[in-house]
């Protein structure tokens, strides 16, 4: 089975290390790519339709933090994500993911063929 991915990171070279990593996966048969979370809120609005996200925090115009407030107004927010992130959060902010159910995992910034194996059994059931 083939899956839709949305990446949502500022960082041109972080987005196209880890689009390359979902696509040689051969797991992914859409990438979409959003430089914010106001492009990722845009992208969902327009219909593409993924079955996981990617969510960096730290974004110019919508970080990761106002994107997770904007999903969660969502009728249907039933997509998992998955924080990546430069360095684990501290204390508050794991207090506050926690308010977050859709919020499935917190992984390194950059994805790794193991991550992404691991992130797609546990949250897409292959």
């Amino acid at each position: 089975m083939e899956y839709k991915a949305l990446l949502i990171d500022d960082s041109k070279p972080v987005s196209y290390f880890n689009k390359v990593v979902l696509e040689r996966s051969a797991k992914f048969s859409s990438i979409e790519v959003a430089r914010n979370g106001l492009e990722a809120i845009e992208a969902l609005d327009a219909g593409y339709l993924a079955d996981i996200i990617f969510l960096d925090i730290n974004m110019p115009v919508m970080n990761g933090w106002e994107f997770l407030e904007h999903y969660q107004q969502r009728a249907n927010h039933n997509i998992p994500i998955i924080l990546l992130l430069a360095t684990m959060p501290r204390q508050a902010e794991q207090d506050k993911l926690a308010t977050y159910p859709f919020v499935k995992g917190v992984k390194k910034k950059m994805l790794s063929p193991e991550m992404l194996e691991e992130v797609i059994d546990q949250m897409i059931s292959v």
